[in-house]
């Protein structure tokens, strides 16, 4: 049968049609984004994404319902989050979100996820720690200095000298404690805890630890505590340090027996008095003792490849499983008790988490 051009348009269109029909009523409606106020006793995991790629994520949790939203930056503000997201801060109104290969730091509203403002001109931003009211303090992964902000405007103010590189931040009265994780650009070992005053926003002494220190905690008795990993390339040693904060004595110091190992993701219950690292399993110690733990608290699955680990304020332990850091990665929930309560899925490469409640 011979077909004229107008018939064998009409049969074209009704064909398209019926395609797109077909395959709009296979897939799923879009994922609604959280309704204003939600995030309200919200865990939110930080997805890294893959270097260059620019896939980074935010994974939002409600720990009461179980209701899990993808992409909430995206869907609320219409723009990719960036290229390699690295942390998360809270503070009363707003959450401060550091996008490390975009060298951004967003500030977003704590209710509604809109952005508010950011912070650019930095070279490898790390973590974000408010020191004030206004004020915040930005670690660089490249840069040998702190990058003092207004959070109001997101704005610099200033640089401070550090002579090293810096990665976490921790705040002990008129005190930020600041690890010199990464040796790179630096002739110096990467071995040091560096004391920045913040009543001049000067550098005013450092602290000696083990090689790649990765994160610190506060105990229930105003004790530092500092796990390092050892060193990229194992040239010591991982340690775990606990040291007074008012005289920069050194405490304790306790050596991990295998030199491949590489502990990470040390954290601290509410009440203080007991620490939890990622260790390939995941390891808890009271502050109280002098020994560091032989048997694993909650043990990784043949298939799990943990990654980092917080302790929210009910002392539920949340871990991330970054797959095999191609797909979307998943975290695991775990009672005080190590039950598993609940596994959710996150974007690529699940990094830091944050509790905002």
């Amino acid at each position: 049968m011979k077909m004229t051009c107008k018939k064998l348009y009409k049969h074209a269109v009704f064909l398209l049609t019926a395609a797109i029909l077909f395959f709009s009523s296979c897939q799923k409606d879009p994922e609604p984004a959280p309704p204003v106020g939600e995030f309200e006793n919200a865990v939110f995991v930080v997805n890294e994404g893959n270097f260059t790629a620019g896939n980074a994520s935010l994974t939002y949790y409600n720990y009461n319902t179980g209701e899990v939203s993808q992409q909430v930056f995206y869907r609320i503000n219409g723009a990719p989050l960036g290229d390699v997201a690295n942390s998360i801060t809270f503070d009363e109104n707003s959450i401060y979100v550091v996008v490390n290969n975009s060298h951004v730091v967003y500030k977003i509203d704590a209710v509604t996820g809109k952005y508010q403002a950011k912070t650019t001109g930095l070279t490898s931003p790390r973590h974000l720690l408010k020191i004030d009211n206004q004020r915040a303090l930005i670690s660089d992964l490249y840069e040998k200095n702190l990058t003092l902000i207004n959070t109001e405007n997101m704005e610099i103010i200033s640089r401070v000298p550090l002579g090293r590189t810096s990665e976490n931040l921790l705040n002990y009265g008129n005190k930020v404690f600041a690890t010199n994780w990464s040796a790179f650009q630096q002739d110096k070992l990467n071995n040091m805890v560096m004391v920045i005053d913040t009543n001049n926003i000067q550098m005013v002494d450092s602290i000696q630890v083990g090689i790649e220190p990765n994160s610190m905690v506060l105990d229930k008795d105003n004790y530092l505590w500092v796990l390092c990993s050892g060193g990229f390339l194992n040239e010591e040693l991982p340690s775990l340090w606990k040291i007074d904060p008012d005289n920069k004595n050194v405490l304790l110091h306790m050596e991990f027996p295998d030199i491949n190992s590489s502990p990470n993701s040390l954290d601290i219950n509410k009440t203080g008095d007991t620490l939890y690292y990622l260790n390939k399993n995941i390891y808890r110690m009271a502050v109280s003792t002098d020994q560091l733990p032989d048997n694993y608290f909650i043990r990784a699955g043949g298939n799990d490849s943990f990654y980092t680990l917080g302790v929210s304020p009910e002392s539920h332990i949340y871990v991330t499983d970054a797959n095999d850091y191609t797909r979307n990665g998943v975290v695991n929930r775990y009672n005080p008790n190590g039950v598993l309560v609940q596994k959710f899925e996150t974007g690529i490469v699940p990094g830091d988490i944050g509790f905002m409640y």
